[in-house]
């Protein structure tokens, strides 16, 4: 039954088209949809430190999916987007004139056109990473990429003007003639080094009045009170006893007992021995030119890193260094390797390889937070650096086979 009904179909398709064909002619034309207005160019705004595109490329170039929907359609911003997800640069690049780039928030993070500009400036970077700096391992790119700041004061970026960075702010300098021996020369300068608040004059250091200590300094502390001299009790060395009464006092002559003469007594002012006592004996002329002649000659003695070595110390960047380790390690473990191994993100001839895509794929992970790129965006842009080689290498072979 089955096959005859079949076969009866194939019979009848051919004549029934004829048929449908008449009657699909004579009916009206529907109407065209309206098309749509072409989207204005993306810009960037310095107030809002966004691109206006942003929230369209992130609904179509980040991962997970569910959350890139919600970042497209949310009425609000979601509080898991990152500030580079705004700028369409889902690796924090900083500005270099990059293909597509619009400007820079007050960090100079790139603001990117689309979020393909961004990926292309990534994988740009990464290459000349290798090949022009010699940073191979994930260390010594993240070192570059994200380096350590210990809290230094990042300088704000203008606003841009024409589409253009506005150039740095240059201080105006003091005419020779204003002030021929400088702004600190002036007549203004020298009257407030010589006098106080209010015009009052600074009364000159005395010299002859020697170190003058307050009774809460610490050293007043330390020496009990330096203004007060000890009192030294003149003293005997052996005591002579009294004489005993006698009842024959008169009728004979008391034996003399012959004592020693007493101590010489020492003066008030030589029991001060130290400078703990006597502050003022520190600031000796003659102590310290003696001491200043003899510190060129310590100072030869001591090793480097000695109490004497005036440099400046290294900057104390340990949760920097922290974050620089963890960024490294995820990057590297991203590919099975460690921080301090050889990525080989791109071959001999410059042709990525692949761990270039997990790499970047895990970079953008870190800077991004929640969201990050996704494998599509990754790999065209990838793609694109390969077909830009080829045409380069194809260009360069063509001179060569024309010799």
């Amino acid at each position: 039954m089955l096959l005859e009904t079949l076969l009866a179909l194939t019979m009848l398709l051919p004549r029934i088209e004829p048929a449908l064909d008449a009657a699909r002619a004579r009916l009206p034309p529907l109407p065209r949809a309206a098309e749509a207005p072409p989207a204005p160019a993306p810009s960037f705004s310095l107030v809002a430190r966004a691109v206006s595109n942003w929230r369209e490329q992130a609904g179509e170039n980040l991962a997970p999916g569910s959350l890139a929907f919600v970042v497209r359609h949310a009425a609000t911003e979601p509080g898991f987007v990152a500030r580079c997800v705004r700028l369409n640069n889902y690796w924090c690049i900083k500005q270099a004139r990059w293909s597509g780039e619009l400007g820079g928030d007050a960090e100079g993070h790139t603001g990117f056109a689309t979020a393909a500009d961004g990926a292309d400036a990534a994988v740009q970077l990464l290459r000349r990473y290798q090949r022009d700096y010699g940073r191979r391992s994930a260390l010594a790119i993240v070192r570059r990429w994200a380096p350590a700041e210990c809290g230094t004061a990042r300088p704000v970026a203008a606003a841009p003007v024409g589409g253009k960075p506005r150039p740095p702010a240059r201080q105006a300098a003091v005419s020779t003639t204003t002030a021929p021996r400088g702004i600190g020369g002036t007549l203004r300068a020298r009257f407030l080094a010589r006098h106080g608040r209010g015009g009052v004059a600074r009364a000159a250091p005395s010299a002859a009045a020697g170190l003058r200590v307050q009774p809460w300094s610490a050293r007043a502390r330390l020496a009990g009170h330096p203004g007060r001299v000890p009192r030294a009790v003149a003293r005997s060395a052996v005591s002579v006893p009294k004489t005993a009464a006698d009842i024959a006092t008169g009728l004979t002559e008391a034996p003399q007992i012959a004592a020693k003469p007493p101590a010489a007594v020492t003066p008030a002012r030589a029991l001060v021995a130290s400078g703990a006592a006597n502050p003022a004996a520190l600031l000796a002329p003659d102590r310290l030119a003696a001491e200043a002649a003899a510190l060129p000659s310590i100072a030869a003695s001591l090793p480097k890193g000695s109490l004497l070595d005036l440099s400046l110390p290294a900057p104390v960047c340990a949760n920097d260094e922290t974050r620089i380790r963890n960024y490294a390690a995820r990057i590297a473990g991203s590919v099975g390797l460690k921080p301090d191994d050889d990525l080989r993100l791109f071959r001999d001839d410059g042709r990525p390889s692949d761990n270039l895509l997990p790499v970047l794929l895990a970079m953008s992970s870190v800077e991004l937070g929640t969201l990050h790129a996704s494998k599509a965006l990754v790999s065209a842009a990838i793609e694109r650096l390969e077909a830009r080689l080829s045409k380069t290498a194809s260009s360069e072979a063509r001179p060569n086979s024309a010799l």
